[in-house]
């Protein structure tokens, strides 16, 4: 599960939100849930693939070593934990929608989906963090509590969605109910200090990390399981498992002030999983610092810091993992996003749309924001680009092309294409892609007239005041 989020990024959001009429938008905001035609339908790989990384440097780097054959040896991978403690977080996923069929009926829009979930967040910043992890010569103050808050979780959600739209096409909201079925969790709720204990330096931790992950059966001498590899026999059991059950929800709405300026705004999983199987919730034990390690300064106010020598902690920690296994079962929410909106079109052509977008996960919240146009062309092609931050990360160009025909619709796009024209300067990078198709397009909707439909009861002219001005519904995009 690491791998896989140390390797993807979840769909461009700030990209794709401000293309509503884009099939898979209601994952964004549930409100945004529309079909041109009576049915739509998408399947993986199709569906929505996203490829992406933070922290890209060393990543593609690593990746093209572990693709040419050739595995990493132990100080490269030293070299990408000590590359996370320069970020303040570390922020990966990757979500798949696995199936998807949308409906449109009277009623409003209704979509069953069922979608696989990713997400890895950790920050790694702070003295105690480079003076574990870095190599060289590196310090930190002794009694000094640091968090050290880390989240991964991997799921697959069977979800039900709509959204209705009133007469007027002025507001709409949309709601996606939500049955979770957990694969693997980590969530770290471990605080550490170095701490002078009779002379002798201790690297204390407070906390645990709850743990539910199969493992192999590789009984060591202090007893317990070893964490560190995975079983084979219980593969399938991983991906067909069942026995980590949640509740969420999605909810939704825009609304209109004129017919060129909307504000819409969205939360996204707001739900939590009890995990129950595979459990494997684990503590960490003392580590004594080895004497010839380090040196220890003291201020003229009586503050002691230890600055150690060119030696990595990091090599031996983890056999401090205590080896006793914690089966209890645990409850965790999922990490909630919150999407805000405002669009203002400036012609029949051009639309500049500005999007928020906040990640809430405890102990490691961060926030994104994007300016972006968006240019309708002709033949149904619009292409939408811009300006982002995403977290800590200031150089970022959105780019998303979305083309639709009466056969379906085409999408790909990434949330920073400066990371693949100028890489050296880029610490964010993405690529998405997708397609789904219209079936049955022939069907009438409700959009037809009654000379075409004559089973459709059409709704009544609303006038206003005595002067009989009609009132013109919005248009639906």
């Amino acid at each position: 599960m690491f791998a896989l989020t140390t390797f993807a990024k979840a769909q461009s959001s700030l990209a794709f939100y401000p293309l509503e009429d884009h099939f898979s938008s209601s994952a964004f905001n549930p409100a945004f849930l529309t079909s041109p035609k009576k049915f739509t339908f998408s399947i993986a790989p199709m569906g929505g693939t996203t490829i992406g990384y933070n922290n890209q440097a060393i990543i593609k780097d690593l990746l093209s070593q572990i693709l040419s054959g050739v595995p990493p040896g132990d100080d490269y991978y030293r070299e990408v934990l000590e590359s996370l403690t320069s970020k303040n977080m570390f922020n990966q996923s990757i979500e798949s929608s696995l199936l998807s069929f949308t409906m449109r009926t009277n009623m409003g829009f209704f979509n069953f989906r069922i979608k696989e979930t990713e997400s890895f967040s950790a920050s790694a910043k702070g003295d105690l963090m480079s003076f574990i992890l870095k190599e060289g010569i590196q310090s930190t103050v002794t009694e000094k509590i640091q968090d050290l808050p880390a989240q991964a979780v991997h799921f697959r959600e069977y979800s039900l969605g709509y959204s209705y739209k009133s007469a007027m096409n002025r507001f709409s909201a949309g709601i996606r109910t939500k049955l979770y079925f957990g694969k693997a969790a980590m969530y770290s709720s471990l605080s550490g200090s170095v701490n002078n204990e009779s002379g002798s330096y201790i690297l204390k931790t407070n906390g645990n990390v709850n743990i539910s992950f199969p493992e192999a059966e590789d009984r060591k001498e202090t007893g317990g399981t070893d964490i560190t590899k995975v079983s084979g026999t219980k593969i399938v059991d991983y991906l067909f498992n069942n026995g980590n059950v949640g509740l969420g929800v999605d909810l939704g709405f825009k609304y209109r002030f004129t017919p060129d300026i909307s504000f819409s705004m969205s939360i996204i999983d707001l739900g939590k999983i009890n995990w129950k199987t595979n459990l494997n919730t684990r503590k960490f034990r003392d580590f004594k610092l080895p004497e010839s390690s380090y040196s220890i300064i003291t201020d003229e106010i009586g503050v002691e810091t230890i600055a150690k020598f060119d030696y990595a902690y990091s090599d031996s920690i983890a056999d401090y993992l205590d080896k006793n296994i914690d089966t209890t079962s645990f409850s965790k929410p999922l990490p909630l996003t919150v999407y805000a909106g405002f669009k203002f079109r400036l012609n029949a052509k051009v639309t500049i749309s500005l999007t928020d977008k906040l990640v809430l996960v405890k102990g490691l919240n961060y926030n994104s924001f994007s300016a972006t146009a968006n240019i309708d062309f002709k033949r149904g092609l619009s292409v939408s680009t811009g300006y982002s931050v995403i977290g800590d990360s200031y150089f970022n160009i959105p780019v998303a092309v979305f083309f639709k025909k009466d056969f379906g619709q085409i999408y790909f796009g990434t949330d920073n294409i400066a990371s693949f024209i100028l890489p050296s300067i880029s610490d964010y990078a993405s690529f998405s892609f997708g397609t789904c198709f219209y079936l049955f397009k022939n069907s009438r909707t409700r959009s037809n007239s009654q000379v075409d439909y004559p089973f459709f009861k059409p709704r009544k002219i609303k006038r206003y005041g005595k002067g009989g001005r009609i009132a013109v519904p919005y248009p639906e995009s």
